[in-house]
């Protein structure tokens, strides 16, 4: 019986594919730098990187710099792109197999997820013939 529920529950929740869904960027404190990079800004608020940086005469500093790829993946998420969008234009930018394109952005997608930097805003209906037919 707890098998036949914890199926119904995955088949609820696996609803959609993931490929499906439009990140929007939810940081919002972050640049292009000189190179075409994005670059995040992040505030430090922990009192022991702070003391440090004091100790040193140097402000802390805990920005991070994405490589091009990923830079690349970051500007096209507006809110409007779902994730099987973004893995067709980098697989053409990059002359990748599908496969190694899905496999690398939506890596990516659920670390800045996890990271709480973006999340998702809906699920893109008009795509589910294509993606399903994969």
């Amino acid at each position: 019986m707890k098998n036949n529920k914890n199926n119904s529950e995955k088949n609820k929740s696996s609803k959609y594919n993931f490929l499906l869904y439009v990140p929007e960027i939810k940081h919002d404190d972050w640049k292009l730098n000189d190179e075409g990079r994005v670059v995040l800004y992040f505030k430090v608020n922990d009192p022991i990187k702070r003391f440090a940086g004091w100790l040193v005469k140097k402000k802390p500093n805990c920005d991070m710099t994405f490589d091009e790829p990923c830079s690349d993946a970051w500007l096209m998420i507006n809110g409007e792109n779902s994730i099987y969008d973004i893995v067709k234009v980098m697989q053409e930018k990059y002359n990748d197999s599908m496969e190694n394109a899905i496999y690398r952005l939506t890596t990516y997608i659920k670390f800045l997820s996890k990271r709480g930097w973006i999340t998702f805003k809906k699920v893109k209906e008009e795509e589910v013939q294509e993606v399903a037919s994969m």
